[in-house]
């Protein structure tokens, strides 16, 4: 069995992301930030990308699926530390533009 490049930590008003977030942590990353956004009930939902190298078009659909779902829920979601590669795809896709952005 092949280890993922990728890993997601849920945290109490945060999601973790390290490593390569590809079409292979679409599934997982979308659940995680749907329950996330629909269970913790704090409001606010920081994204920390400060460990992750890449993101895919894959990946930033997972990340898409987690924003509307927040928003349906009145959670306030926002992206911090991301960096380099996932910083440029975020922003020329137009999907950091839908996020509160920031460094931690």
């Amino acid at each position: 069995m092949i280890e993922p490049s990728y890993q997601i930590t849920r945290e109490a008003g945060a999601v973790r992301l390290s490593g390569d977030l590809d079409i292979n942590a679409r599934e997982e990353l979308r659940d995680v930030l749907v329950a996330a956004a629909q269970e913790d009930g704090a409001g606010a939902l920081v994204v920390d990308f400060d460990d992750t190298a890449f993101l895919d078009s894959e990946a930033m659909g997972a990340l898409i699926e987690g924003f509307l779902a927040a928003r349906a829920a009145g959670v306030k979601m926002s992206i911090v530390n991301a960096h380099g590669l996932v910083h440029r795809v975020l922003d020329v896709s137009g999907v950091l533009e839908m996020f509160e952005t920031g460094q931690t």
